[in-house]
């Protein structure tokens, strides 16, 4: 059944690039008239601080801003292939996402299981911010409840997801799921609990306090209109795009993927370049302040959450090119979201929100506050980037003594993205012979010299050449800070940790390599070895950064 939710101007769903040409568009995808690419802005673009002569101005990355969207890209925190195998067919798996930010590893993983799965799966998704709780519990029943088809779900949860806009049957919409999902809480009660319905088997469940979705629940009743947020939006952006940093981001870019991130930045709506997005007049009231501010700091990109090699791929699938970078983002997103839906019709899976901090919430699973979940029991924990606030050691005491103890392959995944902070031996760009290391580096690669700028012509800008800049920030690729990422672990206490909760860390990652850009398994591979394009597409589009290092840790007896 269609609900005229679709993103075309006609409520229907997406296959395919629509035509930019009004001449074209009566002929739906497969008809244009006219067909050719769009000449994007030449190669003279240059960043601020270039134009004003001037030194540039960085906020460090180790300075945390609030962002609607995680900065790196999804994990499947299984990996099947590299775990269980095929054992896992038939097997029952219970997981934790501790600190889950959005749906994205969520997905990942559930679309890592085998296609005909048969064991059952329980699922615990928490995070301790109310806001994102019930964005990701409203985003899951818009898409996994009955009525509109899995292929209309799956498109406007994308835009739920990533876009600032909704047209107004999807929208319309929303305020029904929100009402369902709402519509029954007491003000009078302590607790906040509600079990939903889905296609198939699997229920969505919801444990939180009263009083923590007060605030979530005001916002997506609000009654702004959608100048207002609109407004706020772009006022946001375009106090991002006067920083340096902004334009650092830029400058690494492609003018074709500059140019995307304009109409981004613009539209506030995800979808294929060429798409006539004046349908879109309703505010995404998950994305915006009760008053209609929006939620994020204007540096949030929906690039930095995933794969850009397979977003690449779908992109392709679907007849766009790679220049239309956010395009091939929206095909990739629905697709992801379409087989998550399928799955969760079919197989035997339910999902558990809950809205706690980490060390409450490990203390309430022991007392049996989620029944699903009680002692010992997960084959996976996700703990994210928690050892950054909590530090490690509180980090594997809450999560080290609920691991799985029956399975050889239960693990617990965490990544660093502050651990080099303040140390010396953690960057090379902390080095203050790194220029000089360039320079030499440079001159001494063959043929590099030949196809390049000239080093006197690359550097005669000095700090302010976008190349030299880049080159700097780039040249952490080439570092290898995994003894200095030992020496930090021991500084803070982890081999004692470890030891007294009979737990150890993986020499051999299984989940998630090290660290972007080597492979996983059994090797010692330290460094990245990529090409040039996937060097771009994971460090410069995806801007993944370089330092963030990840953790497994198994238990030592079975």
């Amino acid at each position: 059944m269609s609900f005229g939710m679709g993103s075309d101007p006609n409520g229907g769903t997406l296959s395919g690039v629509m035509c930019a040409n009004q001449s074209g568009w009566m002929h739906g995808y497969k008809g244009c008239m006219e067909p050719g690419l769009m000449s994007c802005a030449g190669d003279d673009w240059q960043p601020a601080w270039v134009l004003e002569k001037r030194k540039p101005r960085f906020r460090s990355r180790d300075v945390s801003t609030e962002h609607l969207w995680g900065d790196v890209p999804a994990i499947d925190i299984l990996r099947l292939d590299f775990n269980e195998g095929d054992q896992a067919l038939s097997q029952n798996f219970k997981l934790c996402f501790a600190a889950s930010g959005d749906i994205r590893n969520l997905v990942e993983t559930v679309n890592g299981l085998p296609k005909h799965y048969q064991g059952k799966c329980d699922i615990l998704l928490n995070d301790i911010d109310p806001i994102v709780v019930n964005r990701n519990l409203i985003i899951l029943f818009a898409l996994l409840g009955s009525g509109p088809s899995m292929d209309e779900a799956a498109e406007l949860a994308t835009h739920l997801m990533y876009s600032a806009a909704l047209p107004a049957a999807g929208a319309s919409f929303v305020q029904r799921c929100i009402d369902y999902v709402y519509g029954s809480n007491s003000d009078g009660e302590i607790s906040y609990r509600v079990v939903l319905s889905t296609r198939g088997s699997g229920k969505i469940s919801s444990l939180q306090t009263s009083a923590g979705i007060k605030h979530p629940v005001e916002m997506f009743r609000s009654s702004y209109d959608f100048p207002t947020a609109l407004k706020s939006m772009r006022r946001a952006f375009a106090e991002a795009s006067k920083s340096d940093d902004h334009d650092r981001l830029l400058s690494k870019l492609t003018p074709g993927h500059r140019l995307a991130i304009k109409r981004f930045r613009e539209t506030g709506v995800l979808a294929p370049f060429s798409l006539n997005t004046n349908t879109f007049m309703h505010p995404n009231r998950l994305l915006f302040t009760v008053n209609g501010d929006w939620l994020s700091s204007g540096t949030a990109n929906p690039l930095c959450g995933w794969d850009m090699s397979a977003v690449q791929l779908s992109g392709e699938k679907h007849g766009v090119e790679f220049a239309d970078i956010f395009g091939c983002l929206f095909f990739h997103v629905k697709d992801q979201l379409r087989e998550f839906a399928r799955r969760m019709k079919d197989f035997n899976i339910h999902l558990h929100l809950t809205q706690f901090d980490g060390k409450i919430l490990s203390k309430g699973l022991f007392a049996g506050v989620v029944p699903a979940f009680g002692g010992p029991c997960f084959d996976r924990v996700d703990a994210s980037s928690t050892m950054d606030s909590a530090g490690i050691k509180a980090c594997l005491n809450d999560w080290g003594p609920l691991l799985n103890r029956q399975n050889e392959c239960s693990a617990i995944l965490i990544h660093s993205k502050t651990w080099h902070a303040g140390r010396r031996d953690g960057s090379a760009q902390a080095h203050p012979r790194t220029v000089e290391w360039l320079i030499k580096k440079y001159c001494n690669i063959p043929g590099l010299v030949r196809t390049s700028p000239k080093p006197n012509s690359l550097f005669n800008q000095g700090l302010r050449s976008p190349l030299l800049l880049h080159m700097i920030e780039s040249v952490d690729a080439f570092y290898d800070h995994e003894p200095a990422f030992r020496r930090y672990l021991q500084e803070h206490g982890m081999d004692v940790t470890t030891a007294a909760l009979g737990l150890r860390r993986r020499e051999a990652h299984t989940i998630h390599p090290k660290r972007f850009g080597i492979t996983l398994g059994p090797n010692d591979q330290r460094l990245p070895d990529l090409s040039k394009d996937e060097f771009y597409r994971l460090f410069a589009l995806g801007n993944a950064n370089l330092l963030v290092r990840f953790l497994e840790f198994e238990n030592t007896k079975i």
